[in-house]
């Protein structure tokens, strides 16, 4: 299925793009429609090349020791997928996998690497790695301070800096990240909630004392 160059210009990528480009990237692009737990493929193989998520959610996937199942990273509406593997020396092989119903329009790794010759579009694939690295540093920052409820509590502090709210769709997925326990975050979720910390309305949990949170956050009291 072709793609319209009007849906590449309400991705972040191409929001500011020059027309050009974006009537260029159009034209070699193709729409893949994914059902919910759907893998997005090359030929058979893990995607390799360059895509943009036009409506839902994909997330690179792994397993744990023990079989879980655990999302390496999450890219909404809007987000890219593959040019981190794209530029690699030294490639990671990464599952993508539809968190919802997915649309994506994908770029064959061939025509995507010759479109990174672009000035343009390699120096904003290139900030949003860089953006990348910096959050992958704060996750890494986060996963040293101890105990577990102060860690819990400076990634919720941090991630609901902006919006004062972060959504959560499953514990498991932040107990990955936070190299604890499911029911570690839930406990400690349930302490906060008790304690009139955090409110609840579906996926979405809100921040309602920030400068308590920030204690706990630096380990100032027993939360777990």
């Amino acid at each position: 299925m072709p793609v319209s160059s009007i849906a590449l210009q309400s991705c972040a990528l191409f929001q500011h793009a020059p027309q050009a480009v974006i009537q260029q990237v159009a034209s070699q692009m193709h729409l893949v429609l994914l059902k919910r737990r759907e893998v997005l493929l090359t030929d058979g193989r893990n995607f390799a090349g360059l895509g943009v998520v036009v409506q839902g959610r994909i997330q690179a996937v792994d397993h744990t020791v023990d079989g879980r199942e655990v999302a390496l990273h999450s890219v909404e509406i809007g987000g890219t997928v593959g040019h981190v593997n794209l530029l690699a020396p030294r490639p990671t092989d990464l599952t993508w996998i539809a968190a919802s119903a997915s649309s994506v329009a994908v770029l064959g790794p061939g025509p995507a690497r010759e479109l990174l010759q672009n000035p343009w579009l390699s120096l904003h694939l290139a900030s949003d790695m860089a953006q990348q690295v910096c959050e992958f540093l704060e996750w890494q920052k986060i996963q040293s301070i101890h105990p577990v409820s102060a860690r819990i509590c400076a990634w919720l502090f941090r991630d609901s800096a902006i919006s004062g709210s972060v959504t959560i769709r499953t514990h498991a997925d932040v107990a990955w990240r936070l190299n604890t326990t499911r029911e570690s975050v839930t406990r400690v979720f349930q302490r906060l909630q008790a304690e009139g910390i955090i409110g609840r309305d579906g996926d979405l949990w809100r921040v309602e004392r920030r400068e308590r949170l920030a204690e706990l956050a630096h380990g100032e009291s027993r939360a777990e």
